[in-house]
């Protein structure tokens, strides 16, 4: 049975189309990054699930374009799923149109992604103190440390028709900054903002790839390379699908793939499609 949502492997990587059109590297996320993700020039590592050869406890991790790291499974790297373009579109008719199209970027669910400005952290932090913030009942989970699992939730908060996620204790490399300029220190509260998710499209493998780093955990707490036992499989098709979806509105998505059609599709695939 297909995973919902999985890891790319070492060889899609290396052969996907739309990876060689956009390149391997991938920009990090500020919510990535607070987890403890390292970053270089806002590239961020990730996982695949390409086990290092006959090894058990060593995994191939993409740096950049050109770099391949073995990385021992315990050791927390950049999660940037991959999942079947039939989980977004679910009739055929939409996926032929969105396949047809000359598309390569959709958004698909949300998840925190950027840390805002430090005006807007103050009135947040000073209505979440006095208890005058609305929950939106919904949470985002993190597996963090090494060696040890530690599973951590975020409880998401609605404000001014945003949605914000408050990460009490980050960790973050020295000297790096955030998206917005701002200097990133250890330790610190920040407030992030949940943000629509946008994903590569693989026309010819029908995928859908994560465009950004979105978050940083071990492959596995355990340090076993084998991914149908390991906690990012376990996350991804428990915690993180989940989450993303919650607010999905797929009668939206489907009338955002019909004005796609009818603005990036040329004309002859148009008539091919009626003719079906």
């Amino acid at each position: 049975m297909e995973d919902e949502i999985t890891l790319l492997t070492e060889e899609q990587t290396e052969n996907l189309a739309i990876l060689k059109k956009y390149g391997k590297k991938a920009e990090a996320t500020d919510f990535y990054m607070i987890q403890g993700g390292y970053v270089d020039n806002r590239k961020g590592p990730y996982w695949t699930k390409t086990p290092d050869g006959d090894t058990k406890s060593f995994l191939l991790a993409i740096y950049d374009d050109v770099n391949i790291n073995h990385d021992l499974a315990f050791e927390s790297h950049g999660i940037r799923p991959v999942m079947p373009l039939s989980r977004i579109y679910k009739s055929e008719e939409k996926l032929n149109k969105v396949l047809e199209s000359n598309i390569d970027i959709v958004e698909y669910g949300e998840y925190p992604q950027t840390v805002i400005d430090q005006y807007l952290e103050k009135n947040l932090e000073r209505l979440y103190s006095m208890g005058k913030l609305k929950e939106t009942g919904k949470n985002y989970t993190s597996i963090l440390t090494m060696l040890k699992q530690k599973k951590i939730e975020y409880q998401e908060y609605s404000y001014h028709d945003n949605k914000y996620v408050r990460v009490g204790i980050s960790y973050v490399f020295l000297d790096d900054h955030f998206a917005n300029g701002r200097e990133a220190k250890s330790e610190q509260t920040y407030w992030v903002k949940v943000e629509p998710i946008e994903w590569l499209i693989d026309k010819n493998a029908k995928i859908a790839i994560a465009k950004n780093v979105l978050t940083n955990m071990p492959f596995s707490c355990y340090n076993s390379n084998d991914y149908e036992k390991s906690d990012i499989k376990i996350f991804l098709n428990k915690n993180f699908i989940k989450e993303i979806e919650a607010s999905v509105n797929i009668e939206k998505i489907d009338n955002l793939v019909d004005l796609m059609f009818e603005t990036y599709v040329p004309k002859e695939k148009k008539a091919k499609q009626k003719v079906r």
